[in-house]
């Protein structure tokens, strides 16, 4: 197989991914965790898009939360991309409402200012890490940081996984994206996989997200 691309999802950095890319590696895998500059969706999908096509032919592209968004377009158009995964990912058509499918509990912990979102500091770790440790879930939610406000769909009419095999992978027990949310936008996906975890298994189960993602599922 070729590379895999790890595109991490709003507020988080490259850094999520670490734990995935050292399982990746001891099996010998190429693994890229883009940083996405979140400025916006169209500075995000060019991002994302640069470390696509520089992974080469026969790539898997795996994504989280925002980051399915990202990917839907990034990933648009090349051939080189023989899998999507999307992680507890917006699997979404262009026109769809993403709000509508974040839970109440993460909507009320957005925080607004100054052109910008972020999430309530004291709400994130059980949010996103409620499988983690107390001290390591409060721990990455201080690496958390603000995004851009401005979402506006770039120039792309068919999203990625319109064309190119995806696996959808729903985290049961997400509280920032609801189970319900996630299988409906998992029927849209080839392969259809669940998991009984929170909404950032690439935390506590790094081996088993690597599994998945290189081809070898546990």
């Amino acid at each position: 197989m070729g590379g895999i691309v790890l595109v991490h999802g709003a507020w988080h950095g490259a850094w999520c991914w670490d734990g995935v890319v050292a399982e990746l590696r001891q099996r010998g895998v190429a693994a890229t965790a883009v940083e996405l500059p979140l400025a916006g969706l169209a500075a995000d999908v060019a991002a994302a898009r640069a470390a696509i096509q520089a992974a080469g032919p026969a790539s898997v592209v795996v994504a989280h939360s925002y980051g399915g968004l990202v990917v839907s377009y990034a990933a648009a158009g090349l051939s080189t991309v023989s899998r999507l995964v999307y992680l507890a990912a917006y699997l979404t058509e262009p026109d769809e409402d993403v709000s509508a499918l974040m839970s109440g509990k993460l909507t009320e912990s957005l925080v607004f200012r100054d052109g910008e979102v972020s999430v309530d500091p004291a709400a994130a770790a059980g949010l996103f890490y409620g499988d983690a440790a107390p001290g390591t879930a409060a721990e990455l939610a201080g690496r958390l940081r603000p995004m851009t406000i401005g979402v506006a769909v770039p120039p792309v009419v068919t999203p990625a996984w319109r064309s190119i095999p995806t696996t959808y992978v729903v985290c049961t027990n997400d509280q920032a994206i609801p189970a319900g949310s996630q299988r409906r936008m998992a029927a849209r996906a080839e392969t259809v996989v669940e998991w009984p975890t929170d909404h950032s298994p690439f935390v506590t189960r790094p081996r088993v997200v690597a599994d998945l993602v290189a081809g070898h599922p546990t």
